[in-house]
This record gives C-alpha cells, structure tokens and sequence, in this order.
C-alpha cells in the first residue's frame, strides 16, 4: 500500500509545479494513484488540506538556507509516509472508517502547524524540525489490538542565514541549546524513535519572557495503552545576554521555598478542590523549586505542574500563579529588571 510515493515526494523538491484544476496536490485523474491517493481524492476536506500543505511547505521552503532545506525536508517525507501508517495501527484500523478519516484530519491540522514559520519579536525566523517513525509493535508487551506504535520528536530551530552576525552568533547557541534539551529530555523520559512498546510524542516550542529571556515549553507524552496515557511537562530557559541556560539563582534569591509553597498549595487547593494528592505546603516544595516548573508572564510568577505530580489525572496540567508583590522579597536585581518588560 506504502511502497510508492513518488507524486509526493515530488512535492518536496525544490522546482514544483502546481497543479491547477484538482484539490489535491497532485491529479486525480492519474492511472498510477495510490490507496492514499485515492484516499485524499475523493474526500473533498483532505483533499483541500493536502492542496493547503502543499502550498504551505512550498513556500516556506524557500525561506531557508540550504542546510534547514534539508531538514525541512526530510521531516515531509518522513511525514508522508508516518501519517497513513499512524491511522493504521490498531488491527481493525480501515481506510474506509471514520476513525481513519478523522485521524487524517488531524494529522493535516497537527503538520500545518508544524510546518509554519514564526518570527520572534527581534525578527529572527523559526521553523520546526520534525521525526516521525512508526514501527510494529513488541506482542510480548502491548495489547492483543496494537500491531503498531509511533513515535514523534518535533523541536525549533532558529533559520540565522539572514541574520547581523552577532544576533547569528546568540541564535546558533540557542539552537544548539534547543538539540541539547532535546536530547536531555528524551534521554529522561526514555523517548526513542525505535521503541516498540508504547507511542510517545515530544513536542518543543519557543517562546519569548521577556527581551532577554527565553522558554523552550515541552510536552512529552507516552501512552503504554493502559486505561490513559500520561504527559510531562517542563520549560527550560535561557538567557540571551549570558548566552546560557537559566538558573534558579539568576531570578530568586533568599529562602522563598516556604512562604511559595504555602501559597501555590492553598491555591491548588481551590482551583482543584478533591484532586489534590499532596497533603502540606511541604510537599510543594520540591516541585516549586525545579525551574521546569517556572512559568513567568506579566500576570505573575507561574508554575506548571504535570499530570498526577501535585493532582490527579482528572485535574490535567494545572497552572498556578503568584502575585508579583509576594515574591517581591525574593525577587534578584536581574528579575526586577525583567519584570517590567516581561510580555
């Protein structure tokens, strides 16, 4: 069914030429269509969608240099071939159910996103790198219904072809923080393009603090196909002035551990009345006091906390915010510099 793609593969080369008259990104009319083909083309929405991406990628791909073209598209072809085998890994997966066809549709809303490229407030460009791998599933240790499991890694780069040299020479940093974290974080949360007994998915974004602070936000996910899979979600941070990773001592100083932790528990404790698993501030401290769980805005001085480690499940990723005033105390003279031109 997989063995062929060379219409879409096509797609990706530099000199495409755009099909006018069908929705598809290729003609319907073709003798040599595919199963997938044949799929996208007489669903009207996938096939708008795969018209859209094609545009999308096109012209996007040309806004990298040489070097990001080649990971950008690597991760399309890659994705062509991942999302139908995706769709299809369960044993009673069809190409012809709903489940297949609201699957695609996600896939092609989950890649738009993916293959976007956003500006940061100095300018800089960024696109995402992207793996996909779908392989067959350990029998010995899934369910009788998987046959297949997947896996994705998506994380920012920075395109520095069009940058001054000094803002190159912060973003090539960034960018090799990014990888860095990447390969830290799958490390821990055992994430790996060839496991075969669960779907995991880690999902990178940057995002801007302030003028000099940025936040690498993660979501990692991993489903061992019990009764619910499970996320873990971390922001790392880093420093452009100092061209390094955020540390705790570079926005609080003092013993703050304490009076915080009395107020994100009282906090908790409303926003989540009956989830909460802890039973004293005391046992807030140790999530509190991990930069990971650092989410700083205007609006106040946040942490994120992952699935089941202060709440149950049902309570999902709650957020929990401390008033800027009460941590005025403990705040650095680097963090109240920040603090008005945090966005």
């Amino acid at each position: 069914m997989f063995k062929t793609y060379q219409k879409y593969l096509c797609l990706l080369a530099l000199i495409l030429l755009p099909q006018a008259g069908w929705g598809a990104s290729f003609d319907c009319n073709s003798k040599t269509l595919t199963a997938i083909d044949q799929f996208i083309c007489r669903n009207a929405n996938i096939s708008t969608l795969d018209e859209r991406m094609a545009k999308v990628y096109t012209e996007n791909y040309k806004k990298l240099s040489a070097s990001n073209r080649v990971s950008y598209l690597n991760s399309q072809r890659e994705w062509l071939k991942y999302w139908p085998q995706a769709c299809l890994k369960r044993k009673d997966d069809k190409m012809d159910s709903t489940q297949f066809l609201e699957c695609a549709e996600m896939m092609y809303d989950k890649r738009l996103e993916i293959l976007a490229i956003s500006q940061t407030k100095k300018q800089w460009p960024v696109f995402n790198v992207a793996k996909y791998s779908v392989i067959k599933a350990d029998k010995s240790q899934v369910p009788d219904w998987v046959k297949m499991v997947d896996h994705s890694l998506i994380y920012p780069q920075i395109e520095t072809a069009e940058l001054q040299a000094s803002d190159a020479l912060i973003a090539n940093k960034i960018n090799a923080w990014v990888m860095s974290t990447s390969k830290k974080m799958g490390l821990k949360n055992r994430i790996s393009l060839n496991e075969n007994f669960m779907d995991s998915f880690l999902d990178m974004a940057l995002e801007e603090v302030s003028p000099d602070i940025l936040r690498l936000r993660t979501l990692y996910y991993f489903n061992g196909f019990g009764a619910h899979g499970n996320s873990v979600m971390n922001h790392e941070h880093f420093i452009l002035s100092q061209s390094r990773e955020m540390r705790e001592g570079d926005l609080l100083k003092g013993i703050w551990q304490n009076i915080v932790a009395e107020d994100v528990y009282k906090k908790i404790l409303i926003q989540e009345p009956g989830m909460v698993l802890v039973d004293s501030p005391k046992q807030v401290i140790g999530s509190i006091s991990r930069v990971q769980t650092w989410d700083m805005s205007k609006e106040g001085f946040g942490f994120q906390f992952s699935p089941y480690e202060l709440t149950a499940y049902a309570a999902g990723a709650p957020q929990v915010i401390v008033e800027w005033e009460k941590m005025q105390p403990y705040l650095t003279d680097y963090a109240k510099s920040q603090l008005p031109l945090m966005y």
